[in-house]
């Protein structure tokens, strides 16, 4: 492999790394403390450091389209304080990670904290050695395997245990976690943007939208299929990012982009045949030139 093609596949291991330790650390703690973040025992002790708590406060009011949850601020240092915080890991962290770190929290801190300093070379665009490309592969690879198998452990307690979709990303910088979006009929998801001016299209515009699904089913596992009631040209409708050239036959007061997931399993979690459903919708404005 190139150098480039090695640092871009560094970048993306310790990107899904990142990943996968802020929805552990959310579903771990949110379960048992709330707002985890502001959280205080009995005694008037936080659960969280001040200055991890003001830091992640501060890159939001910065950015609140990039981090529409207090965990999405988490930065891969940030992360790995909590996870290996030696009471959360051990009431929290111990079973998810035991796969990757059998001797504990201080194994754990250790391989984690060797990651940092290739994160940062890759952030600010400086090489990285062959044996720093070796330990990210390796070390992200163990955790994620790890993690991986943790949560479809849990899924087969679950009685329908199928790939969802977790995050969505658009081309106005916009990030909607699941948490954040309205149930719709029988267990998808939606958002209606119809009155939001800063998100109204035109023909002309393109819309781009990514979607996140659970990252513990194989992608070979299930299949995606993007619509709408007016149908576009062109763009890949079977990829987690659709691109949609907005035209005319768009125009109108209400228009819905859909996405749905479906297993390649012989049942379904839905009535309407697939296992997840999401539905955007916008208002799609004549053109400035119109009579």
């Amino acid at each position: 492999m190139t150098p480039d093609a090695i640092r871009s596949l560094c970048r993306d291991r310790i990107e899904s790394l990142e990943h996968w330790l802020r929805r552990l650390i959310d579903d771990a703690l949110s379960e048992t403390y709330g707002d985890y973040f502001s959280y205080t025992d009995s005694s008037g002790n936080r659960l969280l450091k001040k200055s991890l708590v003001e830091s992640v406060a501060s890159r939001r009011a910065t950015e609140p389209g990039r981090y529409p949850r207090p965990v999405d601020a988490v930065l891969l240092e940030d992360a790995i304080y909590i996870v290996c915080h030696p009471s959360l890991y051990h009431a929290h962290f111990r079973l998810p990670l035991q796969l990757a770190f059998p001797d504990g929290v201080e194994e754990a801190r250790t391989f984690l904290g060797r990651l940092l300093a290739s994160r940062n070379h890759l952030a600010h665009a400086n090489p990285i050695s062959a044996r720093q490309a070796e330990q990210v592969l390796c070390y992200t690879g163990d955790v994620i395997d790890s993690l991986k198998e943790y949560y479809t452990t849990l899924g087969m307690n679950r009685a329908f245990n199928v790939p969802t979709i977790l995050k969505v990303t658009d081309s106005f910088g916009n990030e909607f976690t699941r948490s954040q979006m309205s149930p719709v009929h029988d267990g998808g998801i939606s958002m209606n943007f119809s009155d939001r001016p800063d998100m109204a299209l035109r023909p002309g515009d393109t819309l781009v939208l990514e979607i996140d699904v659970d990252p513990a089913f194989d992608p070979e596992t299930y299949t995606i299929r993007w619509a709408s009631t007016k149908e576009w040209d062109g763009g890949d409708r079977a990829s987690p990012v659709v691109t949609i050239p907005v035209r005319s036959r768009q125009v109108g007061q209400l228009w819905d982009v859909q996405c749905r997931i479906t297993s390649k399993k012989d049942w379904h979690r839905m009535h309407m045949g697939c296992d997840d459903f999401l539905m955007f919708h916008y208002v799609v404005l004549p053109p400035i030139n119109a009579a």
